[in-house]
Parts: C-alpha cells; structure tokens; sequence
C-alpha cells in the first residue's frame, strides 16, 4: 500500500489552513499570558490567561500529529473537512469561554469535550487504517 498526500487535495489544504489557524490562536495568547504576568490588571483574573494557554498547548499536539496522521488514511472529504473545522471552532468557544466568559459554562464544557472526541476519533481510525503494522 502507498500512501500519497496530495497538496492539491481539500482534505490537506483544510489541514493545512486549520494547523496554521489554530498555531495562530495559540502564539496570540502567547503574549497576553507573558503580559498578565507583568501587569496583573489586564483581565480581572491573570491566571485565565495562563490556563487558556496551557490548555491550547496541551490539546493543540495532539491534534496537529494526529491530524495529519489522519490525512494520510485517505478518509471521506466531507468527513475530514468537518472534523477539522469542527474542532478549531470548538477550540475557539473554549479560548471564548476561558478568556471573555460571554459564554455559559455549558457551551465551553460542550466545546472541550467535543475537540476531545474528534481527536480521539481520528486516533481510533488512524490505529485502525494501520492495524496490520500493530
């Protein structure tokens, strides 16, 4: 079996851009976490800051590794584009829910456990896709 990753294909192009978006997201809160450090009253409570980083760089990893360890197994388009887009929308409400609190507890929770599944799924598959190699 070969595999190829074609650049031209949506599936990697919506990736790509998802990869790229959400490393944007997360070297934005970079310096807000470095800020609430120096001058305590930027937000009511610097800690949110620390820990809405702290979460992206713990679930944003694995993620982008398996993300495109997923790409490689060839699934449905409409699938792949969905999750990606499914997952970097879930990550924006929980940033959302850390940082501004515009949102409902419920919505944030919704979101993080949701962006939680859809890398497990896409882990599940791609240990499926390549079982014979276990």
């Amino acid at each position: 079996m070969q595999i190829t990753i074609a650049l031209d294909n949506p599936l990697t192009q919506t990736y790509m851009v998802h990869a790229a978006l959400l490393a944007i997201k997360l070297l934005a809160l970079s310096p807000l976490a470095a800020m609430t450090w120096v001058n305590k009253g930027i937000f009511d409570n610097p800690d949110i800051v620390r820990r809405a980083y702290l979460s992206e760089l713990k679930n944003l990893a694995p993620f982008w590794i398996v993300g495109a360890l997923y790409v490689t197994t060839n699934p449905p388009t409409s699938l792949g584009v969905t999750l990606f887009r499914l997952y970097s929308i879930a990550r924006l409400v929980v940033i959302l829910g850390y940082a501004t609190k515009p949102l409902p507890v419920f919505f944030t929770d919704l979101a993080l456990i949701g962006s939680y599944f859809i890398t497990c799924y896409m882990s599940v598959w791609v240990v499926y896709f390549y079982r014979k190699a276990l």
